[in-house]
Order: structure tokens, then sequence, then C-alpha cells
């Protein structure tokens, strides 16, 4: 039993290591693609059936992308980054265009 317990922590060990590299790599391949000016951002508009419906946040250009290849936490809002043929979550953008959002609602309505 102790064993078991031990694996199942070493396991768990084994994946956190592997989403922190995978974590790093990115945050390389997205300084890389900034220096390049490579970096397409995209806002999720909307979901319909199997597909996202992004907005590009320079052209306004509408793009059907399936639900599939997009990163599984993401929601309406929320900002993509599409570099080196993935699309990648950034979380801070998104929260920054959320509190922008928010701060403007309120100025309007106070």
């Amino acid at each position: 039993m102790n064993l078991e317990i031990l694996n199942d922590i070493q396991e768990k060990i084994s994946d956190i290591k592997n989403e922190i590299k995978q974590n790093n790599h990115q945050s390389e391949e997205i300084e890389l693609a900034k220096k390049l000016d490579v970096i397409e951002e995209y806002s999720v508009d909307r979901f319909e059936g199997d597909y996202a419906i992004l907005e590009n946040r320079k052209t306004n250009e509408i793009k059907n992308v399936k639900k599939e290849i997009l990163p599984k936490n993401i929601k309406e809002g929320s900002i993509l980054q599409y570099v080196n043929g993935k699309y990648i979550y950034n979380e801070e953008l998104t929260k920054e265009e959320r509190n922008n959002i928010q701060d403007k609602m309120n100025k309007l309505w106070n």
C-alpha cells in the first residue's frame, strides 16, 4: 500500500515537471515570436458546435477553428496567441482585457 502511494506521488511529480517544461517551452516560443513580430492574437468571440469563432485583435478578421485544437480551459473572451502553428491561451492578457472592459462599464454606469 505504501509503495502504491509513493508511486502515485512520483507519477504526479513527473506530470508537474512535464507541465512546467511545456510552459517554459511555450514562454520561449512566445518571446522569440515577439522579437520576430509573428504573433497573431485572437479573442474567443463565441462557440458554435465543434467550432470556436475567433476574432483577430488587430484586423478584426473572423476565423472558425475546431475546438479540439484549442487549449481546453478557454471560454468566451479568452485571448489566444497563435504562435508556430499552435494556439496558446494567454491568461495575463485575458485578465487585462476583462479588467479593461469592467473599468469601462463602471465608468459608463457611474
